[in-house]
C-alpha cells in the first residue's frame, strides 16, 4: 500500500474510534429530538409528507388550519402520527377547545427538530449554544437565515440585520466576529446576465457589512449558491477587494468540488490571489445543489455542470484539497466536510506539505453528527461550526426546502442520529 494511503487510513481509523466513543454522550444530550427525527425519517413516504407539512407550518397562524393540514397530510386511517398527536387529533374538531392544544403540540415537535440544526432565533437567543461551543474549543461562523431577496427593501433589511448582528456580537460572544452570507441576499435582481447591475446593487451593502466586520477585527465568508451564480459571486468578491479593500485578508469564498470545472476555477483563483499578494480563505465543499443542477440541465438540454457519480466528486475534493494545501502561502483552506476520510487526508497532506496550523481548519455543520466534530477537535485540528440562526419554525421550513430540493440531503437530518460509519451527508 502507498505510504500516504496507509497514513490516511490509520488516521481515519483513529477518528472513527474517537467518534464512536463520543456517540453515546451525544445521543443522551439529544435523546428526545433524535427519537422524533427517527420517526420522521423511518418511512420514506411519510418523510416527504412530514417535510412538506413543516414547510407550510409557518404560514398556518390559526389552530384550525394546523388541524386541517394535519388531517390532510396524515389521514387518521393510516395511524402514522405519534400516539399523543394521533389521539389528540382524533378527539379534535376545528371548533373544539382541543384544537389549540394539538396545534401547540405540533409546533413544539417542529421547534424541537429545528433546535437541533438552528442555534436560536436571534444572536442573543443563540448565545448559550454558541458560548458553549467556544468554551469547548470550537470556532464558529454564523449565517442569518431568510436570505431570499425579492426586492430592494428586503435587501436593505437583510443588510441592516447583519450590521446589527456585528454590533451586538461582542456583547454575546468572546471570539471575533465571523459571518457567512450569500451575495444574492444583497441585490435584486442578482443576475449573471447583467453583472454591472448586480455590482451596483450589491456593492454598497457588501462594502458596509465588510467594513463593519473589519472594524470589529472579524471575518466575512461569501457563501456559494447555484452554478449559474458561481462566476458572478467570485467576480464581485474579487472586485470588492480590488476596488475597496486591496490589502484585506479577512474574507473567504467557496469552491464546490461537485462542479466539473472546479479545478480550473480554483487554479485561476489561486493565480489571482498570488498576483494580489494577500492571502484569502477558500472553503472547500462538495456542494448542496446537485439535484436541482442536474434537473435544470436536463430541462434546458444544457451540459450537466456537476459530476453525476459521487466517487468523481470525492476524487475532485481530494485533488482540490491537495491543490489548496500546496498553495498555502497564497490561500488559507477550510476543509468543509463530515467525511472522515476527507478529514484524514487533509491532516496527512498538511503534515507532508508542512502547512502551518493557522493556514487551515476543518468546518462542520451545526447539529450534524457532533461526535465527528468532537473527534476531529480532540485530534488537534481546529474545527469551525457553521451555525445558522433565525426564527425556528420558519428556519426549519427553510432547511426542509433545501432537503426537498436535494433528495440526497435527507441524510443531513439523519446525520444527527446515526453512528459515524453510516454517515453519508457531505457539507
Amino acid at each position: 500500500m502507498d505510504p500516504t494511503e496507509a497514513q490516511i487510513r490509520e488516521i481515519e481509523r483513529q477518528l472513527y474510534t474517537s467518534a464512536q466513543a463520543q456517540w453515546n454522550e451525544v445521543w443522551r444530550s439529544h435523546r428526545w429530538e433524535f427519537q422524533v427525527l427517527r420517526w420522521c425519517l423511518g418511512d420514506p413516504a411519510l418523510r416527504t409528507r412530514i417535510l412538506r407539512f413543516i414547510d407550510c407550518l409557518p404560514a398556518l397562524t390559526d389552530a384550525r388550519d394546523v388541524i386541517r393540514h394535519l388531517r390532510e397530510y396524515f389521514p387518521e386511517r393510516e395511524g402514522r402520527l405519534p400516539a399523543a398527536l394521533r389521539l389528540g387529533l382524533a378527539a379534535t374538531r376545528p371548533s373544539l377547545l382541543t384544537a389549540p392544544a394539538v396545534a401547540a403540540a405540533t409546533r413544539r415537535v417542529a421547534t424541537g427538530m429545528a433546535r437541533l440544526f438552528l442555534a436560536g432565533a436571534t444572536l442573543e437567543d443563540a448565545a448559550g449554544p454558541l458560548r458553549q461551543m467556544e468554551t469547548s474549543g470550537f470556532r464558529i461562523t454564523v449565517d442569518l437565515l431568510g436570505e431570499t431577496t425579492v426586492s430592494q427593501a428586503e435587501a436593505d433589511r437583510y443588510t441592516t440585520s447583519y450590521l446589527e448582528l456585528i454590533q451586538r456580537w461582542s456583547s454575546s460572544l468572546a471570539s471575533p466576529v465571523h459571518l457567512s452570507l450569500k451575495l444574492s441576499s444583497l441585490a435584486f435582481p442578482f443576475d449573471p446576465i447583467d453583472p454591472e447591475a448586480a455590482w451596483r446593487q450589491a456593492a454598497p451593502r457588501l462594502k458596509s457589512i465588510f467594513q463593519a466586520t473589519l472594524d470589529k477585527g472579524g471575518f466575512l465568508n461569501i457563501d456559494m449558491e447555484q452554478y449559474s451564480l458561481r462566476d458572478l459571486t467570485l467576480l464581485l468578491t474579487q472586485r470588492l477587494l480590488e476596488e475597496y479593500f486591496p490589502s484585506a485578508s479577512s474574507i473567504g469564498v467557496v469552491i464546490q468540488a461537485y462542479l466539473k470545472d472546479s479545478e480550473e476555477v480554483t487554479r485561476r483563483f489561486i493565480q489571482w490571489a498570488k498576483q494580489r499578494g494577500t492571502p484569502i480563505t477558500v472553503r472547500l465543499v462538495r456542494g448542496a445543489y446537485w439535484d436541482s443542477e442536474v434537473i435544470q440541465a436536463r430541462q434546458r438540454e444544457w451540459p450537466c455542470p456537476v459530476y453525476t457519480e459521487k466517487r468523481e466528486t470525492d476524487a475532485c475534493f481530494e485533488r482540490l484539497t491537495d491543490l489548496l494545501l500546496e498553495n498555502h502561502p497564497h490561500v488559507r483552506i477550510a476543509v468543509a466536510t463530515h467525511n472522515l476520510r476527507s478529514i484524514a487526508r487533509a491532516i496527512v497532506r498538511s503534515r507532508q506539505l508542512k502547512v502551518p496550523q493557522e493556514r487551515w481548519e476543518c468546518q462542520v455543520l451545526y447539529g450534524v453528527n457532533e461526535a465527528v466534530h468532537r473527534a476531529v477537535l480532540r485530534f488537534g485540528v481546529p474545527v469551525r461550526v457553521y451555525t445558522p440562526i433565525g426564527e425556528l419554525i420558519p428556519g426549519m421550513a427553510y432547511l426542509v426546502r433545501r432537503i426537498l430540493e436535494n433528495t440526497s440531503q435527507t441524510s443531513f437530518l439523519a446525520a444527527g442520529l446515526i453512528p459515524a460509519e453510516e454517515l453519508s451527508y457531505e457539507l
